[in-house]
């Protein structure tokens, strides 16, 4: 990789993989409202490999850029708050754990877009923050695959939310000091 980034370059392959995981929220929360439970549940594995592909992409290519930055969490966030606010519609995950999942994502999009606009700098994902949303996705899938919560899931997903959230915040106290 240069010494610089693309730091206004938008279309890249792995920007597009960030937008197609997007995209793929319509497939998978149609076949979750369809009860086609198999189908939802390799369309999030697909997702799941692509959240992986996109940054390794950038890397080996040498394009890791500003935009991918925003778009690949952005992409997760969209993702997987569809997916777990259908599963509390079907009564799959409690309501107080999408709460605490939507809760996080609202939290930590405010304080990178104060961060954003204050010192005009993005500010990439943290890796607790990715074991969180993986955390998260397999809650999900595991739930959705035995038709209910998983408890013990549940807790790893909410204490991986706690860490990440704790080392976001002093990320960003760190940063407006």
């Amino acid at each position: 990789m240069s010494g610089t980034l693309p730091r206004d370059r938008f279309i890249t392959a792995s920007n597009v993989i960030s937008i197609v995981r997007g995209v793929m929220t319509l497939p998978v929360v149609w076949a979750l409202l369809s009860h086609q439970r198999t189908l939802a549940i390799g369309l999030c594995v697909v997702a799941a490999a692509t959240d992986w592909l996109d940054g390794y992409v950038a890397r080996r290519t040498g394009t890791v850029s500003e935009w991918g930055m925003i778009l690949d969490p952005v992409a997760d966030k969209i993702l997987v708050g569809a997916v777990v606010v259908v599963l509390v519609m079907q009564q799959i995950l409690p309501l107080w754990f999408v709460g605490c999942v939507v809760g996080r994502d609202v939290i930590i999009l405010i304080g990178a877009s104060y961060a954003s606009s204050r010192n005009h700098v993005v500010l990439p994902s943290l890796m607790s923050g990715k074991l969180a949303v993986s955390a998260i996705a397999l809650t999900g899938v595991v739930s959705l695959a035995i038709g209910g919560p998983s408890f013990e899931l549940i807790i790893v997903s909410c204490s991986l939310m706690a860490v990440s959230l704790w080392q976001y915040a002093m990320r960003l106290h760190g940063l407006l000091r």
